[in-house]
């Protein structure tokens, strides 16, 4: 992807930043969050980066800014993320989530932007809770605002735990087991899909590169149980984890979903890249000509692997970004 002009909301987060990373050398890169702590730490010494200070609550503001920059491709990845506080707060979710999201799919349709990416979550395949459920309604907003459209394309794509991402599990386990303090795990039974952010960009940018409207594509990657995980942990500190079961939080699941056997009937495998589309059930574009998925739907107990070194070695490389 080179020459183009990309908005990235949430830019001042763990993907945001890493698909600046990915995308800036040649490229142009407008930032719009409402977090200008972070703009400024991060991005005031690069005068290549365009900063734009707002809220995907603000429709006005977007679409301003849209009329303003004109970017080619717009890649929506501000959220409320936090899935124990959404269960409080359920209102300031609606509002940034789904509110904010078709804030941005209206104002990309109403500039002409070529494509616009929602950045979606595992959670949002069938959802238990506010997160998910608010990231399940972005999902078909965009499919909805795509079967509209006649120049826009939208889609969306999902992703699973993003290793050293803000908020990740990885990273706090680390921290407690350096300091020998207890580390609170809700169930050794669970399982979590797990990937680098490197592997979160190339799904994002092989969603965007291979989205020919409404799609929803999943990244084909693998799951692991938290006592692998924690003896993964170990060999990389060389400390003996202390663990206390302590239940599931408010709204957590047991296991994670990234592809629902009700969406199996209208999923494609992506060529060249570990990708699956899942096609809309109302369109009217015209898709590629991919190859039927024939395999299993992805639910995080389905796909566990349990050896340990392919898991420090994921968990290293996660580190690195």
């Amino acid at each position: 992807m080179k020459n183009k002009i990309i908005l990235i909301t949430g830019g001042t987060g763990s993907l945001g930043k890493a698909l600046i990373k990915r995308l800036n050398k040649d490229n142009t890169i407008i930032v719009y969050s409402r977090d200008e702590g972070k703009q400024a730490l991060i991005f005031d010494n690069d005068p290549s980066i365009i900063r734009v200070i707002g809220d995907v609550r603000d429709y006005e503001k977007l679409n301003v800014t849209l009329k303003r920059h004109r970017p080619d491709y717009i890649i929506h990845t501000a959220a409320l993320k936090r899935i124990d506080d959404m269960e409080f707060y359920p209102d300031e979710c609606v509002k940034t989530n789904i509110d904010g999201s078709e804030n941005v799919a209206r104002a990309a349709l109403n500039n002409n932007i070529e494509k616009c990416i929602l950045v979606s979550t595992d959670k949002a395949c069938q959802p238990v809770n506010v997160y998910g459920s608010s990231k399940f309604i972005a999902e078909r907003i965009f499919t909805n605002y795509d079967y509209h459209s006649k120049s826009t394309v939208f889609a969306s794509v999902r992703y699973g735990n993003v290793i050293a991402s803000r908020g990740s599990f990885i990273p706090l386990f680390m921290e407690k087991m350096n300091n020998d303090e207890t580390i609170m795990i809700t169930s050794e039974e669970m399982t979590r899909f797990l990937f680098t952010l490197g592997d979160a960009v190339d799904a994002v940018l092989g969603a965007l590169d291979n989205s020919a409207g409404g799609e929803v594509f999943v990244p084909q990657i693998d799951s692991y149980t938290l006592p692998t995980c924690i003896k993964a942990l170990e060999n990389i500190t060389g400390k003996t984890a202390n663990t206390q079961l302590m239940g599931l939080r408010p709204g957590e699941k047991l296991h994670e979903d990234m592809l629902a056997p009700t969406e199996l009937d209208f999923t494609y495998q992506v060529p060249n890249i570990n990708l699956l589309q899942i096609r809309p059930q109302y369109t009217n574009r015209i898709h590629q000509d991919f190859e039927k998925y024939n395999g299993p739907h992805f639910n995080s107990a389905l796909w566990v692997k349990e050896d340990i070194g392919d898991l420090v070695e994921l968990i290293n490389e996660g580190l690195k970004h």
